[in-house]
Parts: C-alpha cells; structure tokens; sequence
C-alpha cells in the first residue's frame, strides 16, 4: 500500500508538471501571437473583448467603429489581417449579412484580457 501512495504522489507531480509546460507553451504561443499586431490591432481586439462581455448579440463591425471612432472599413480591414495573423476571432453571419464578431471561448477560458495585455508587453 506504501508503494502504491509513492507511486500516486509521482504519477500527480508528474501530471502537475505536463500541466505547468502545457500553460508555459500556450503563454507563449499568445504571447508570440499578440507581439505581431499593431497597437491599432490590440485596440480593435481589445474593444472586441470588452463589447462582447457586455452584450455578445451586438458586437458587430458598426458598434466597434462608433466606439473607437474609426471607419467600419478599418475595423473589417483590422479584423482580417489579426486572424491572418492567428487572432482567434471569430465572425458569425446572422441572417446572412449582419456579422458578429466575438473572441475564441478557449482563448478566453485560458486568458482575460488584462493577462494578454501583460504577456503582449513582456
């Protein structure tokens, strides 16, 4: 029973281990992800995450535009070239014209706004 509790304890230390390396990598990949956009880009991404957390229904190219005072244009324009660059925004047609843009819940289920603007920074 002794070895059994041993081997319990190395097999969780083990497992924490892989778990610490996972978030280190996934730290990381964000963070290399969010070093390669502009700051008018972070901005965009930012009003995205913000816009979405108060009402999700209504985020669209429009409410962001109105709210940093910028052309719907420059905000598809800044919208497109982050998720070529690996963003995870996601765009949903309604009624097959209207779009609502909204942040990757993965992305957000591994790191709030506030973590990403630090790891952008480091």
């Amino acid at each position: 029973m002794k070895g059994l509790r041993q081997t319990d304890r190395q097999t969780d230390r083990q497992t924490a281990s892989e778990i610490l390396d996972s978030l280190d990598k996934l730290k990381k990949e964000i963070r290399f992800k969010f070093k390669r956009i502009t700051p008018q880009e972070m901005s965009v991404f930012s009003t995205i995450y913000q816009l979405e957390e108060q009402n999700p229904d209504h985020t669209n190219y429009k409410k962001i535009s109105k709210t940093l005072k910028l052309s719907e244009s420059s905000i598809r324009d800044y919208v497109q070239r982050m998720i070529h660059k690996g963003i995870p925004i996601k765009k949903k047609k309604i009624a097959n014209k209207k779009v609502i843009l909204s942040i990757s819940p993965e992305l957000k289920r591994i790191a709030t706004l506030s973590t990403i603007i630090q790891l952008r920074e480091l």
